[in-house]
């Protein structure tokens, strides 16, 4: 194996990195056919992404860097690496052929994110427990979790013009993701949410400024094609403008691919995207948006399954929280539990869950095995605090084969 080009080798030592934990000089010498000190030097320049640690003899992957990333606003943090403007990432890995994998198109928000005993009542002023700004929104979170299940992910995201997007920039080109399309919007703040993250209920509760995540115009979308028609599975939210969304899963669905859509957070519109729908993966919340009446018994889930699925959505997964999720293919109803899990951090917990379940399916599991995967991966992830911080491949299969052999 020969790189030549150092982004190709940084790719390669980040993806070896993430899959096994650490990375040795000479092996990456020898596998990449270059001299130690080209491996060291590449090491160096990317320890400047966050997730990297030289060590003696090679280097170690750092957990959850992204808390340092955002704490008091250290834009700074990755002074050594020279920024590349917006349209270089568009092109990280344009020389390589693809084949397969999932392709996200969906939401970059920096998160606000305060812990609290309970949620205010109305007119209310409390105090938080603690607060800490962290890298988020819909689309990225998921983009993280296929990749962490094991998926060859492009994710494609537009940001605004302002401090939050130098961070985002930094904060995507460091996870290494197969390929990366990020668009920009002059004059437009990039996207942000503030959550609070309730001890007493166990849950959150959440407020966007979408910003530029609402600015995806039709040209961006068919730049994109290419990319599109060329994986296996599509999976978007509604945290983007509808219009590129619908178009999207529209040129998604005419080419024959998985597509899941995620229609969080609920907007009437999601009506008119069912049929385009392999999956839809609606909350309770959701779901009672969808058929207009609320789910408070299994008859009621039973009910909203089959009536989604009248309306178009090919399969119809409910998820339940804690309960589980709900599985309806148009002929039988499933229930799935959820796996065991001390809940820190419910914030990212659906994204979680779709991105794993796109990284399974484009694997060529079935659904019901996907399903499950998706669900163990969850119950890790609301483990961690952070809504991006995912657990690792190894780390699931590890609890569904504690599971297993408790069964």
């Amino acid at each position: 194996m020969i790189y030549h080009y150092k982004s190709q080798r940084h790719r390669y030592i980040m993806s070896e990195i993430q899959r096994h934990g650490r990375v040795s000089v000479s092996v990456l010498a020898r596998t990449l056919n270059v001299v130690e000190r080209t491996i060291r030097r590449d090491i160096a320049e990317l320890e400047s992404t966050g997730r990297v640690k030289p060590c003696y003899g090679g280097a170690i992957l750092v957990n959850n860097p992204e808390g340092k990333l955002y704490y008091n606003s250290q834009v700074k943090l990755y002074q050594n690496m020279k920024i590349d403007s917006l349209s270089n990432f568009a092109n990280l890995n344009s020389g390589r052929e693809s084949s397969g994998g999932v392709f996200i198109i969906g939401s970059f928000n920096t998160d606000l994110v305060y812990r609290i005993i309970d949620f205010p009542e109305s007119g209310e002023t409390i105090s938080a427990i603690n607060s800490c700004c962290l890298p988020g929104g819909k689309g990225s979170n998921q983009a993280i979790a296929c990749m962490m299940a094991g998926a060859r992910t492009h994710f494609t995201v537009k940001l605004g013009d302002d401090e939050f997007s130098e961070k985002a920039r930094f904060f995507l080109r460091g996870l290494m993701l197969d390929k990366l399309t990020c668009f920009e919007e002059k004059n437009c703040a990039t996207g942000s949410a503030i959550v609070m993250v309730s001890e007493a209920a166990g849950d959150n509760a959440i407020v966007i400024n979408p910003g530029a995540n609402q600015t995806i115009s039709a040209d961006e979308i068919a730049s994109c094609y290419d990319a599109i028609s060329k994986s296996d599975v599509f999976l978007t939210q509604m945290e983007n403008n509808v219009d590129a969304t619908e178009l999207a899963l529209k040129f998604a669905h005419a080419c024959g691919l998985i597509t899941i859509l995620n229609p969080a957070p609920w907007r009437k519109e999601v009506s008119n995207l069912l049929h385009m729908a392999t999956i839809i993966t609606p909350n309770l919340t959701e779901a009672s948006s969808i058929v207009g009446f609320t789910l408070d018994s299994n008859d009621d889930i039973r009910q909203a399954a089959e009536e989604i699925h009248a309306q178009g959505a090919s399969n119809v997964l409910i998820t339940l929280g804690k309960e589980g999720c709900w599985l309806f293919d148009g002929k039988k109803h499933r229930r799935f539990s959820a796996f065991p899990a001390i809940n820190i951090d419910t914030a990212g917990a659906g994204d979680a869950f779709n991105g794993a379940l796109a990284a399974r399916l484009s694997k060529g599991e079935c659904i019901e095995s996907a399903i499950i995967y998706a669900s163990a991966f969850a119950s890790l992830a609301v483990e961690r605090e952070g809504a991006s911080n995912m657990p690792k491949h190894e780390q699931v299969l590890e609890k569904i084969n504690k599971i297993k052999n408790l069964d």
